[in-house]
């Protein structure tokens, strides 16, 4: 074999290594993102049922919002963080969910205004856009650059949907409470979920375990 023939064919194992250990580790954080918590983790994170994935980030003007993705052992995902501000005036990071192959309606999560520093946590589903954009309130014209998040939990296996309402989360909460006090179902979630034909409207959903 010449000189030149084993240069190449060290460049293409070379290539097929690098490509294999990329692969490696994308499909390493796939599956963290979908393992459970065990109880060991949540034991050492206070009895918090939940790990850290991976990290997320995004920033406008003075403004910057970062933090990990979480899923909690009951399967729901959330992004956890801070939203901070060096200058003046007021930022608000705001989420846009995925409505099929359409952006559904753009959302407030926190705002911050002037220098400061405010704690971030939101629950989410499917997989909705993030970004930090100038001003406290809707219809947020001026944002940076998004960032879509990966694909949350819906509904833990095992559960079915029961009914939805355009009320406050405690209603579905007393009702999944109401259900296993009469003996219908033997757990519950509610889920926060646009729905809606014409107009998307944000329900509260509830799903159960029978």
């Amino acid at each position: 074999m010449s000189k030149r023939t084993c240069i190449a064919a060290a460049a293409i194992l070379s290539a097929l290594i690098t490509g294999s250990t990329a692969a490696t580790a994308t499909a390493a954080q796939d599956d963290a993102f979908a393992r459970p918590t065990t109880a060991a983790v949540a034991a050492a994170e206070g009895g918090v049922a939940e790990r850290a994935t991976s990290e997320w980030s995004v920033a406008h003007g003075t403004a910057k919002s970062s933090g990990r993705l979480t899923r909690s052992a009951e399967g729901k995902s959330a992004f956890t963080g801070e939203l901070r501000n060096a200058g003046p005036g007021c930022y608000s990071l705001a989420i846009q969910p995925m409505v099929g192959v359409f952006p559904g309606p753009i959302t407030k999560v926190a705002t911050v205004c002037g220098s400061g520093t405010v704690p971030i946590h939101r629950e989410y589903v499917g997989k909705p856009f993030i970004k930090v954009c100038r001003d406290s309130a809707a219809p947020f014209t001026d944002c940076g650059p998004a960032q879509q998040l990966p694909a949350g939990s819906d509904v833990p296996a095992g559960y079915v949907y029961e009914a939805a309402w355009l009320a406050t989360p405690d209603h579905c909460k007393s009702q999944g409470e109401k259900g296993i006090s009469e003996k219908r179902w033997t757990a519950y979630v509610c889920r926060q979920e646009y729905r809606g034909a014409d107009l998307l409207l944000l329900h509260q959903v509830l799903y159960v375990k029978k």
